[in-house]
């Protein structure tokens, strides 16, 4: 197929550039080698703010729910309820941006992109095969990974980024976060208010050190 314009990646930059394209009268296509959305929407902002809103809530109901007028016995949580919820928020969201390709006429195609010729693209499915594709104009939009530490290399079981912290399960008993940045902070956050036992650890005098001095000192 040939393209006016294929979008590597459909993330914020990717999916929203598509749209545009199509909008302007291009005829676009998407390439996304898992959902629509990128890390924020799928692995990143949007889900972590379900899992700090659960934590908040439980937060408040174990400390507090006597200053809300509350009283009860025998609080508990179903962790895997909990995660499923944050994974929930993000396919419905994910859902629709894939709603809005189709609205706006932008092929919206599931694989991994790959390039090896100027102005073409080649996809490997699911499935296995492989299509090719060419364009007057590529975008790459394919944003970033977690970059390991030096020696210390993921193993999706001990050893974990991101990605693998939102959906671990069962409840670990005990966790190190390594870099107290916005995103180890939140992670430390949601952990330790269901009782998982968190070290922070950060190179820097601070936690959030990027942050104003009144919230990383406070």
């Amino acid at each position: 197929m040939n393209y006016d314009l294929i979008v590597i990646g459909g993330g914020p930059a990717g999916y929203v550039g598509a749209i545009r394209a199509a909008q302007l009268g291009k005829k676009v296509g998407c390439v996304e080698k898992e959902r629509a959305g990128g890390t924020c929407l799928n692995w990143g902002c949007i889900p972590t703010k379900s899992l700090l809103r659960n934590a908040e809530l439980y937060h408040l109901m174990k400390h507090r729910a006597g200053d809300f007028g509350f009283k009860f016995e025998g609080l508990s949580y179903d962790w895997s309820k909990v995660i499923k919820r944050s994974r929930d928020v993000s396919d419905k969201n994910a859902s629709g941006i894939e709603f809005l390709f189709k609205k706006n006429k932008v092929d919206y195609i599931l694989g991994e992109a790959s390039m090896e010729k100027a102005g073409e693209v080649e996809v490997k499915l699911a499935d296995g095969k492989t299509e090719k594709h060419t364009a007057n104009k590529i975008l790459v939009a394919t944003g970033v990974v977690s970059r390991p530490l030096p020696g210390l290399p993921f193993n999706g079981k001990t050893v974990i980024g991101s990605r693998e912290a939102m959906i671990l399960e069962p409840q670990p008993k005990s966790m190190v976060i390594i870099g107290a940045g916005a995103i180890g902070v939140e992670f430390a956050y949601f952990y330790n208010a269901f009782g998982t036992k968190v070290t922070l650890i950060e190179m820097l005098p601070n936690v959030l050190p990027v942050e104003d001095t009144e919230v990383s000192q406070t």
